[in-house]
């Protein structure tokens, strides 16, 4: 028995990233290496505009690509789950940073590789608890 649904409405991709859902970072992955589109989660994107005075959100964007594409390749420790999804972790230190007493704030993403919106391979970042 087959069901048929109607489909009510999508929420594509592309529209995610048009209204600033996503944040398409996807020139800077190109840089390194990285061959298929990828997107940040509005919530990774917050953290990183929450930076320390001396850094640059460039910079921290190409932190994140830089280290999701060791994940990926496997040239630093990361957690793989099926040939799709992968945890990795990074330090990305917020405005509150304290210098004198510096602690290195470690946080933790994944990375799902999924179909985009014409079913090609795309990545988004995000948080562990976001989907």
């Amino acid at each position: 028995m087959t069901m048929e649904w109607d489909v009510i409405d999508t929420y594509t991709r592309s529209e995610a990233i048009e209204d600033g859902v996503l944040i398409d970072v996807t020139e800077t992955a190109k840089e390194a290496k990285i061959k298929y589109p990828v997107a940040l989660t509005e919530t990774v994107y917050s953290m990183i505009e929450n930076k320390p005075d001396i850094e640059d959100i460039d910079g921290r964007i190409w932190d994140v690509v830089w280290m999701l594409r060791c994940a990926i390749t496997g040239a630093i420790p990361s957690k793989k789950v099926g040939e799709s999804l992968v945890y990795f972790k990074l330090i990305l230190n917020d405005s509150n940073v304290d210098y004198e007493n510096f602690k290195p704030k470690e946080i933790t993403l994944k990375a799902l590789v999924h179909g985009g919106d014409t079913g090609e391979p795309v990545i988004t970042v995000m948080l562990p608890e976001e989907d």
